[in-house]
């Protein structure tokens, strides 16, 4: 018998590595710019978790976060993948993604 735990949309099986879950460095990185880009105090709480409309990003700031995530990390983000990005957690793992893809 196989046991597969499915925990905030990712599978999570003993001996495996977790699938859809992003470095720590790479979501911190991300809150980075996420708190640069949209000129947040260093006590704004931002985790893997804040969406980037709870942060006060309206569309402009959202491209702009994504402009900065692909300098930073040397990735490039379609329109169409940039769009379902809502919390940095999704960028993060999104960044994963690509650079993973790229290293192929």
């Amino acid at each position: 018998m196989i046991v597969i735990l499915l925990v905030n949309n990712m599978i999570l099986m003993p001996g495996l590595i977790v699938i859809g879950q992003a470095k720590p460095e790479t979501v911190d990185k991300v809150c980075e710019i996420a708190r640069k880009q949209l000129a947040l105090s260093s006590d704004e709480p931002v985790t893997g978790a804040s969406k980037f409309s709870d942060l006060g990003a309206d569309s402009l700031d959202t491209v702009e976060i994504v402009l900065g995530i692909e300098e930073e990390f040397g990735v490039t983000i379609k329109e169409d993948n940039a769009q379902n990005i809502t919390t940095v957690q999704d960028a993060a793992d999104l960044i994963e993604k690509l650079c993973r893809a790229k290293g192929a």
